[in-house]
């Protein structure tokens, strides 16, 4: 399966370089929404739509190189396997949660309750983010402190 999707640009793993970009716009969101909330739903709640969006784009593509490197790491011996694991349901989780929020903020007339039910899902998703990073921090840093 890796022989078909590239895991690697210039040398470097393309998971770490990708994940960056899902996880900076999306722990922005709670900050647009809550702007949204106090200032005014326009435009900050579209910046917050925005935002959710190229971080569910960016986030495809980190699951589907993160879910190579796995495929990868669970065939050796490795220890991280099980890291990686809670690292992958994690984010993949919040991937899940944030495109259904697209789609139904797609499908629902903006309003004040609609960015306040958002707001309280954006902020424990950003909490299971950050576990998600957490972890994959960890695996990350502990596989290239082993290497020579």
């Amino acid at each position: 399966m890796g022989k078909f999707l590239p895991r690697r640009f210039l040398g470097l793993p393309l998971h770490p370089m990708l994940v960056h970009f899902p996880l900076a716009f999306w722990l922005s969101v709670p900050v647009f929404d809550a702007l949204a909330l106090s200032l005014s739903l326009w435009p900050w709640w579209g910046l917050a739509l925005g935002a959710t969006a190229v971080g569910v784009i960016f986030g495809a593509f980190a699951l589907i190189t993160g879910l190579l490197d796995y495929i990868e790491l669970s065939e050796t011996d490795s220890n991280d396997v099980r890291l990686a694991a809670r690292h992958g349901v994690r984010t993949s989780v919040v991937w899940t949660v944030m495109t259904m929020k697209l789609m139904v903020a797609g499908l629902t007339e903006t309003q004040p309750l609609l960015v306040a039910g958002s707001l309280v899902i954006d902020v424990l998703v950003s909490a299971l983010l950050l576990q998600g990073a957490f972890f994959g921090t960890k695996i990350t840093y502990g596989h290239y402190r082993d290497k020579p």
